[in-house]
């Protein structure tokens, strides 16, 4: 196998668990929306998600999960500001 197919092999593969992971963000974010069919469908799949999240990146290289643990950090930091605009109250009502 050739470098480049390595690479985009591990490529996929972290772009799969990055997959994962925003479809899990996306449940917990139905979950604490509320209570209708969506989150009960929501509260179905995220142990799937999860159970799947984890297989794969236990499967994942040292430099796969340091490139996935790298690209969460970055999602990470990009939705700060935007989870401490929603946590603080608002001077206007």
């Amino acid at each position: 196998m050739s470098s480049n197919s390595r690479n985009s092999s591990n490529n996929d593969r972290v772009a799969q668990a990055l997959g994962i992971y925003q479809s899990i963000a996306a449940c917990n974010e139905r979950l604490a929306r509320g209570n209708d069919v969506h989150a009960l469908t929501a509260a179905l799949m995220l142990p799937c998600y999860q159970a799947e999240f984890r297989r794969l990146a236990g499967a994942l290289s040292a430099a796969e999960q340091d490139e996935l643990s790298a690209v969460l950090r970055r999602m990470e930091r990009a939705d700060a500001p935007a989870l401490f605009r929603r946590a603080v109250p608002s001077a206007v009502h």
